[in-house]
């Protein structure tokens, strides 16, 4: 078999370059472990199920206060079986809904393991397939990492792919590492009635320094406020089992029961029994492929692309990278790998979204900074909505007005903060943003307000 392009894992990123490929007239060929693993971590064990748990508690929170716009419910009760059923059922319409579309445009999917021979064959073990091939695409994704004693077994422990397991809600859940994953499963569970204790071994939860420490403190608050016990600087010392479930010994001194621990530590790239050492495919310190900005790794024609070219493991970014990689491959040089400019966005009790630097990442780098701060206290469509909590922080360049990041925290987001993003790698400038009109009520005011803050000075708090 020959094609233009072999693609080495069928996920967010694989198929983005596939389709991607495709549309600029490539012959591409898919190779993926199996059809139930179609879709990838975010679509299977990712992204998709648990968001489809977050919005299902963010009803719950919404049932709950529902009598301040005049509904006073009668009570509800939580059928997990028909939870787990339909959630399920979304991620297999869309897993099947990819396969059938990758047939419709003869994008072919052989099933089995990826193993480069070359850089220009690839075996597929399983099929007994070889495929001769212009350029290889390696995304191959991650895997739960565990950490000291805790070591995933799928019964006492278990990691982020194994809870989608459970037939039945827990009534008491530790979990292990403040990160994103672990603050979204924290909102989940314990709207779903779970006590729910959170530990984080750094000093703050979402402890990266993407994200200020601002906005972490205020999802803190937040998590704290429905009732979940969020304790920093504290993990597990030793645990074991009791006939009432699991009895943790923590760092701090304290002790809880519970029913199981999940360990959300992060995840580790997938680059093992792939031949990419025959290849001469060099590795970080820590697994991760070595690309340079056009994604391309040290072998000739093979580019890598998602959770195994950084720490920075999320769906949108393998989407991005696949397509710079098919750009460069195609003879491209305008698209650019860039993490700065990749939005980091977080679902739990309150959303949290960030892109580009911080306050202090700027400081850091030398540029003299205006910041601007709205909070959704006083918006009136964040009042309206009963979500006016949070805010909008724009960083950015006093000399210039150039848009160094934007932060938010609050209803949407996720969602607003795509409004400036285009306008970050448009380069235009504070002013624009100050001047354009945003609907009234609105959330999206906030983002206008942050900016003349920037612009004509504060009216409200800025840090000093």
């Amino acid at each position: 078999m020959e094609a233009d392009l072999v693609i080495i894992g069928a996920g967010s990123g694989g198929y983005e370059a596939g389709v991607y490929a495709y549309r600029r007239g490539m012959k591409v060929v898919m190779v993926e472990l199996s059809p139930e693993t179609v879709g990838g971590n975010c679509l299977n064990k990712g992204c998709i199920p648990s968001k489809y748990m977050r919005h299902g508690a963010y009803l719950i929170d919404k049932l709950e206060r529902m009598r301040h716009w005049g509904i006073v419910p009668e009570g509800y009760r939580i059928d997990y079986g028909k939870l787990k059923e339909a959630r399920d059922r979304v991620v297999v319409t869309i897993r099947e809904n990819f396969k059938k579309f990758a047939g419709q445009i003869n994008l072919p999917i052989l099933y089995g393991r990826g193993i480069l021979k070359d850089p220009r064959t690839v075996y597929v073990e399983g099929a007994g397939t070889s495929i001769r091939t212009r350029f290889v695409l390696l995304a191959t994704g991650s895997r739960p990492a565990s950490v000291g004693n805790l070591v995933p077994d799928g019964r006492c422990v278990l990691d982020t792919d194994q809870i989608w397991d459970l037939d039945r809600l827990p009534r008491r859940l530790l979990i292990v590492g403040g990160g994103a994953v672990g603050v979204e499963f924290a909102y989940i569970f314990r709207k779903y009635g779970c006590e729910v204790t959170l530990v984080e071994l750094k000093k703050r939860i979402l402890p990266s320094d993407d994200i200020p420490e601002d906005s972490a403190r205020y999802l803190g608050r937040k998590l704290r406020q429905i009732g979940v016990d969020l304790r920093t600087r504290t993990t597990v010392e030793r645990w074991e089992e009791t006939s009432e479930g699991i009895r943790v010994q923590l760092t701090d001194g304290g002790k809880v029961d519970v029913d199981f621990i999940l360990l959300a530590v992060g995840r580790r790239p997938n680059t093992r029994g792939m031949g990419l050492e025959d290849v001469g495919i060099e590795r970080d310190e820590r697994g991760f492929v070595k690309v340079d900005e056009f994604a391309r790794t040290t072998a000739e024609g093979v580019y890598a692309c998602g959770d195994i070219t950084s720490p920075l493991m999320l769906a949108h970014k393998a989407m991005y990278e696949a397509k710079v990689a098919v750009n460069h491959m195609l003879g491209g040089s305008d698209w650019k790998r860039d993490e700065r400019m990749i939005p980091k966005i977080v679902y739990s009790a309150l959303e949290v979204a960030s892109v580009g630097l911080t306050e202090d990442q700027a400081e850091e780098l030398g540029y003299e900074v205006r910041v601007g701060v709205a909070s959704f206290v006083a918006n009136p469509k964040a009042m309206d909505d009963g979500e006016n909590e949070g805010f909008v922080r724009i960083v950015a360049d006093e000399e210039s007005g150039r848009i160094l990041g934007v932060h938010i925290v609050g209803p949407c987001a996720g969602e607003l903060i795509h409004q400036i993003i285009p306008v970050m790698r448009g380069g235009l400038n504070i002013d624009f943003v100050a001047r354009s009109v945003y609907a009234h009520p609105s959330l999206s005011e906030a983002i206008a307000q942050s900016a003349l803050e920037i612009r004509y000075g504060p009216l409200s708090w800025v840090k000093k």
